[in-house]
């Protein structure tokens, strides 16, 4: 009897750290937002690394030409393409909420 409550005993701690673990991961995924979501997965293929001249993310040289630009061209240049960018980077399921979170989220790395 006392090796079976043993086990229920361990099984418990295993199944409750389990659980505290993916709430801890819930609560982190929660913490980014969607445009930095949407920087991951779209834009930081160029936007990381100056591909064809993309504006590096946090490089405030290369960003100092667009922003005087104002938000808003550069959210509609991000939606309808702009030089070598393609239109909406290339996802065209994203929506017009997620590209402007996804330029603020990247102009405001350089501020």
């Amino acid at each position: 009897m006392a090796v079976c409550s043993q086990i229920v005993l361990i099984m418990s701690l295993v199944i409750f750290l389990n659980i505290s673990a993916c709430s801890k991961r819930e609560q982190q995924d929660e913490s980014v937002s969607i445009g930095q979501q949407i920087y991951k997965q779209n834009c930081k293929t160029c936007h990381a690394q100056g591909i064809n001249g993309a504006p590096i993310l946090g490089n405030k040289k290369m960003w100092s030409k667009r922003i005087p630009q104002g938000i808003e061209t550069l959210i509609e240049h991000a939606s309808n393409g702009y030089g070598l960018m393609p239109k909406k980077g290339g996802r065209e399921d994203l929506t017009h909420e997620e590209i402007s979170e996804a330029v603020n989220y990247m102009v405001n790395k350089v501020k």
